[in-house]
Parts: structure tokens; sequence; C-alpha cells
């Protein structure tokens, strides 16, 4: 059994209330016309460029976890575990979420919807949030040749491969966006996931490496005896240590200046395209946050107080990303209220807080049930 990485827990937990305020942002967006809220349009495009990380982070997670070249999986193990889980969330929530779009659409209830739904699903057609479960279906689906793949790659040709995803799902695009060039937006959106999977895979092993160095040197300074010389390898570990130090107070530096100039290039108008998950700032972002969170967890940070809090926040998160949309659904196409519809400096963070609350509370009795926490959860 290995050591559960806490810093894992956090990151989950931050990227899932990201994604609720990014859902509560688009949700508002989406159903209404923003030209008579030129002021709110620009808060709400410049907080999507703040937060956008949160979807590449998730995937990032799920390459650091699966593509790790320590653990063995097989493509039984994805079929009869993880791709089972991701099918029985889409039908168990995708259907009725579709029911409900018709039910809105139509004003009526019919016999014939929940078949309906069901081919909707099998389509891509339910509420739009599920998109992410497709995606992540399909990278599990590659994971057992992919590990293989890169088992047989040399480090430096990864890094030249994930170069070139980078330069194909982000650059480019940016670029055609920028400079009014047909570029595939499929093409890109594939390409851009399987970089942030890629790169996963390359904190993995990173992380890896240096644990094992540090064990070599753990053990050797406890053997019995005379201390013996140093290897090589021994000394480098040695030497990072002050290099992971600088790290840890560098990169959420380097972040927090990052995410300024990317709200100064939205408010001065240079940017004005509506935020994505291929934004070559959003991706850079991502890796450091997460490289932030691989320096803080291996610096001791695993060890800190509130660790089963944290646990159990995290165990919720998939819950709370399926539900969420309930909530907000319930407050823009029921009721009939946005955040535009008051003060958008409280509505905002009311809206968000409302709704991150009420989805953590459902996912929590969600969690209850034995058989969705088992299967789906």
């Amino acid at each position: 059994m290995r050591e559960r990485e806490g810093f894992l827990d956090k990151l989950r937990v931050a990227a899932t209330c990201a994604v609720v305020l990014l859902h509560t942002i688009t949700g508002a967006m989406d159903i209404t016309d923003m030209r008579p809220f030129p002021l709110e349009e620009k808060v709400f495009l410049t907080a999507l460029d703040l937060i956008c990380w949160c979807v590449p982070v998730f995937v990032l997670i799920s390459g650091y976890l699966f593509l790790n070249p320590v653990r063995k999986i097989s493509m039984r193990d994805m079929l009869a575990r993880y791709c089972r889980r991701i099918l029985l969330a889409l039908f168990l929530f995708g259907v009725p979420y579709a029911c409900l779009e018709q039910i809105a659409l139509e004003h009526t209830f019919r016999m014939e919807m929940p078949g309906r739904a069901f081919f909707m699903v099998l389509r891509g057609e339910s509420w739009s949030h599920m998109w992410y479960l497709y995606l992540i279906l399909l990278l599990y689906l590659m994971t057992p040749a992919l590990k293989r793949l890169l088992g047989i790659m040399s480090r430096p040709a990864v890094y030249a491969l994930s170069a070139a995803l980078f330069f194909a799902g982000s650059i480019l695009p940016w670029l055609a966006g920028a400079l009014k060039w047909e570029y595939p937006a499929a093409l890109s959106g594939s390409i851009i996931y399987v970089f942030y999977y890629i790169c996963g895979y390359l904190f993995a092993a990173g992380a890896e490496a240096q644990a094992g160095e540090r064990v070599a040197v753990t053990e050797k300074e406890s053997a019995a005896g005379k201390t013996p010389r140093r290897s090589g390898t021994e000394r480098a570990a040695e030497g990072r240590k002050p290099m992971r130090a600088g790290a840890l107070w560098a990169l959420p530096g380097v972040s927090a200046a990052l995410a300024v100039i990317m709200a100064v290039l939205r408010l001065a108008g240079i940017h004005t395209v509506r935020t994505v998950y291929s934004y070559p700032l959003t991706a850079v972002l991502a890796l450091l946050l997460f490289g932030w969170g691989i320096v803080w967890g291996r610096s001791g940070g695993k060890s800190a107080k509130n660790t089963d809090f944290w646990k159990r926040a995290a165990a919720l998160t998939f819950a709370v990303y399926l539900i969420h949309p309930v909530f907000l659904n319930f407050f823009y196409k029921f009721l009939h209220i946005t955040p535009l519809s008051f003060c958008i400096w409280l509505s905002l963070p009311l809206f968000f807080l409302g709704t991150l609350l009420l989805s953590f509370a459902a996912a929590w009795v969600l969690y209850r049930v034995p058989v969705l926490r088992k299967y789906v959860l």
C-alpha cells in the first residue's frame, strides 16, 4: 500500500470549488444577453480567466495517478472498475438531466422522454457539464496503451511529445483565434487534454525518482557503523533540498504574478476572447499550481493538520461535480434569477457559496447510499 498523497485531496477540493464558480458564471452568461451588462461581462470573463485551471488540474491528477510508472494497471482493470464507474455516473445522472431538459423545453412530461433521454446521453446531449465524463472515459480507455508507449520512450522523447501537443493544442488555437485563422476546435480540444494527461505522468515520474533518491539517502544515513561515502545520486538528492524549499515559495509567487498578468490582459482589452481550457496562460497556470502542490506535499505538507478533513471533502468532489448544476438550473431556469439580477459584487459570491454549500450537502447525502458510494461516487 502506498502512502496517501494529501496534496491531491486539496487540489481536488480547490478545483471542484473553482468548477462550481465557473458554472455559476457561465450558466448566467449562457442564458443572458450580455450587451446591457458590459461591466459585469468583463468581471465574469476576468474571473473565468483566473479559474479555468480547474479542469486541466483534474486531468493532471488523473494522469499523475493512472500513468504513474510504478502503478500497474491493465485494460481489464480500467474497464471493470474505472470505466464502469464513469458509465454508471453518465446514465444515472445524465438520463434524468436530459429528461429535465426536455421537460423545461416542452413544459410537460411524456412517457417517451426517459427513452429519448437515454439516447441523448449516448449522443452526448445531456447537461453541458457532463462532457467531462466523456473526456475522462476516453482517457481511461487510452491509459493502458499510453502507459506502454510512455514506458518505452526516453524522457527527452516524452518532453518533445508534450511540447508538440502543447503547440498543436494550445499555441496554434490561440494564434488562430488572434489572427482569425481557421483551426478545428475539436482537434485542439482533443489534443490539449492528452497534453495535460501526459504532463501528469511527467510529474509522477519526477516525483517517484526524487522519492527513490531520498529513500537511498535515508537508508545510507541509518545504516549501522561508519557512515559510508556518499554516491553522486545521494549528493544530488541532498542538493535538491534547497531547490525544493525555493520552489515552495517561488511557485505560488509566479502563479500569482501570472494571474495578475491574465487579469490585466483581460481588463485592458488585449485578450478579448472567452477563455477556454487550451488558452496558453491557463495551461501554464495549471502546471504551476500542480507543481506547487507536489512540492508542498513532498516537503512535509502531507503530514499537516486536518488531513482527515481534506480526505473526506475530496471523497465528495465527484458527487459535487455531478450534482451542482441542479441548483444553478433551479435558480436560473426555474426561479429566473441570476447574479445579474442583483449587484454583481454581492450576488456572485452569494450564488457561488450557496450553490457550493448545497452541492456538498447533497453530495454528503448521496455518499451515504452504499451502492452509490461503492460503484459510482
